[in-house]
């Protein structure tokens, strides 16, 4: 009897490690607070660093804030074509993966930055544990290069929802290939894949609904486009949401320490003999990136996701028959 609940016991140790107690990763890493000299002069130093780490800087814009915040908000986007190879070669939809982004902002104690964490982002997307190794050694490296060049208290601490595995759960989760929408369908053809991408590019930078393109990523050889899109008022109105809870007298906007979760994909790629314009469920992607604000902030505001969406596909297929 002894042996049999020794055995009983070592089978559950067995499969508590290897499936219940996987390592946990923050959506996003805080880098550093309280960053030396002034908001444009550490947005410099941050560049600097990623490109000095062999990265492309695709973009650099600021962002939206919450009504009536004073603070300032930046988002780098960035990318390099090792880190893409091996993030595309798990297959089209891995584009969602892509590219990564660092985000700067100011708060009550002074500058912050903080990067999307590829090893939360790449287990949703691709597999959950199959790209850790990349995902780590990405996000460390990333890390100490901005460590290495900006001034101040770095910290290194994972912040956002913290994940223990890639399935984004409850209301509004799902398994990521089942949360792709498709905005739009066409029969591949040698010229298909450039003319629908400049459709929906046209489409994107003719709005009139105040939608910005800040960056495009062209990933031809991998048969993929990816558009990153946003808009001002949406931004501030989700960083509101994201930090109500935590929110004080002395802590006003916390939420815009999720600023890195935009801009918004939308991608054009060759799905087996499609050519296929897609984004995903608003509602998910707000999930990914916002799920720390609790269910009580999802339930208040269960309309602004599928808002968003309506006006990214009406944009988006502006020109597109």
């Amino acid at each position: 009897m002894k042996l049999k609940i020794f055995i009983l016991f070592c089978l559950i140790l067995f499969l508590s490690a290897s499936v219940g107690f996987a390592a946990e990763f923050g959506v996003y890493v805080k880098v550093a607070e309280k960053a030396k000299g002034s908001f444009d002069e550490v947005s410099s130093k941050v560049e600097a660093a990623l490109k000095g780490a062999g990265w492309e800087i695709l973009a650099a814009y600021n962002t939206g804030v919450p009504e009536g915040c004073k603070f300032r908000s930046r988002v780098i986007v960035f990318s390099s074509p090792a880190y893409t190879k091996s993030i595309m070669s798990n297959g089209v939809k891995a584009a969602f993966a892509l590219p990564l982004r660092a985000g700067i902002y100011e708060d009550e104690t002074g500058i912050n930055l903080a990067v999307v964490n590829p090893a939360s982002i790449n287990r949703t997307v691709i597999h959950d544990t199959k790209l850790d190794e990349l995902s780590l050694s990405t996000v460390n490296s990333v890390v100490d290069a901005i460590a290495k060049t900006v001034s101040g208290s770095i910290v290194k601490k994972q912040i956002g929802e913290i994940r223990s595995k890639g399935r984004v759960g409850g209301m509004g989760g799902g398994d990521f290939l089942n949360k792709i929408e498709e905005i739009y369908v066409a029969s591949a053809s040698p010229d298909t894949f450039k003319k629908v991408s400049e459709l929906v590019k046209n489409g994107i930078s003719g709005n009139k609904k105040n939608w910005k393109l800040i960056y495009t990523l062209d990933l031809s050889a991998h048969n993929s486009v990816i558009f990153g899109i946003t808009e001002t008022k949406m931004e501030g109105k989700a960083f509101k949401i994201a930090g109500e809870k935590r929110s004080s007298d002395s802590y006003r906007f916390p939420g815009i320490d999720h600023n890195a979760a935009f801009p918004i994909e939308v991608i054009v790629y060759k799905d087996g003999d499609k050519i296929k314009v897609v984004a995903l469920n608003e509602m998910y992607r707000m999930k990914v990136y916002f799920e720390d604000a609790g269910k009580w902030a999802f339930m208040k505001n269960m309309a602004m996701p599928g808002q968003i969406e309506d006006e990214i596909f009406e944009i988006v297929k502006t020109h597109l028959k």
